[in-house]
């Protein structure tokens, strides 16, 4: 994690470098406090990662088999959605990953996981495409209109 947020930072800082870092006329520029910021965070995540090194002393990352099962379930769903977001955008996959994630691998029962598969990806469409008029990704195949 301490390395994902590192290459974050870094990506932030770099695009913000090519913005304008620089303070320029008496003020900042456009890319000044993104600059900062990103070095900031990449300066904690550092630090993170120096701390866990340290604790880590041998031990094994994951205590059992289950730790290990549990990350490629996440990672493997969420590979998922990003297809699905891709292929018939992002109304339809979020339904259909929060669905999957929440009824196998979040064991909740079905009232909530068809509540819940329905009532997020419906509200984030409302609140986005209708109150801030925010495009949601569309996939190369266009499902039927949700709303």
């Amino acid at each position: 994690m301490a390395l994902g947020i590192i290459a974050f930072a870094a990506s932030v800082s770099v695009q913000a470098y090519q913005v304008g870092s620089r303070w320029v006329e008496g003020q900042a520029g456009p890319g000044f406090f993104p600059f900062w910021l990103g070095v900031l965070v990449a300066l904690c995540g550092a630090i993170i990662l120096v701390r866990e090194a340290r604790a880590a002393n041998g031990k094994a990352f994951f205590h059992d088999h289950t730790g290990l099962v549990s990350v490629v379930k996440v990672t493997a769903t969420a590979a998922g959605m990003l297809v699905l977001t891709y292929l018939i955008g992002f109304r339809a996959a979020s339904i259909i990953y929060l669905f999957v994630y929440l009824r196998f691998i979040g064991k909740h029962r079905w009232p909530a996981v068809i509540a819940m598969s329905l009532l997020i990806p419906l509200t984030g469409y409302y609140v986005f495409e209708r109150v801030l008029q925010v495009g949601l990704p569309r996939g190369i195949v266009e499902l039927p209109y949700l709303g």
